[in-house]
Order: structure tokens, then sequence, then C-alpha cells
């Protein structure tokens, strides 16, 4: 599974839309394309590029980063919130 994540800077040196502070953060992402457009939009993000993400990233922040806590998937629409243990467990698909 894959999901499109605003970023922001190049190659390795690339950051992600969070929310919540250093020690308990969410990264935002979108389902498509399409989503990240209508969630660029409601955002007013400037700067920031779509980028393709695997889910495997995120598990392996949620066994690896104890102050990720998860994702927040459409945030402009659905706001659905994924935890690191649904990631961790596969519980959200």
């Amino acid at each position: 599974m894959k999901f499109i994540c605003p970023t922001i800077g190049e190659d390795h040196e690339k950051d992600f839309l969070v929310t919540g502070n250093l020690d308990e953060f969410r990264i935002i992402v979108f389902s498509d394309l399409t989503e990240y457009k209508k969630g660029f939009e409601y955002l007013e993000l400037t700067g920031y590029q779509p980028t393709e993400v695997s889910i495997d990233l995120f598990k392996e922040l949620s066994k690896n980063d104890d102050a990720f806590s998860g994702i927040i998937l459409n945030i402009h629409d659905e706001n659905r919130i994924i935890s690191k243990k649904e990631l961790q467990e596969e519980l959200f698909i």
C-alpha cells in the first residue's frame, strides 16, 4: 500500500508535513493524488511536493520512533487517524 505525502526538501533531506510536537507527532498522508490536491487546497499549503511513500516506511517508524504516533489519512475529508499500533498490526485495511 502506498500513500501520497506532502514533502519539502530534496532527495534524502525531505521532510514530511506533521502535526503534533517533537514528543508525539503524526504524519499527514493522502490516499491518492486527487485527495492530495484537495487536501493541499484545504490546508493552503505552498512549497510542498507530492511524494509517494510505502506503508512500510510508516511501519518502520512505528517500531523505531517513540515520538511517532501514527498517520492522519485525508485530513481534509476523512480525517482518519491510524495509530502506530494499527500500522504495526495492519488493522487499518
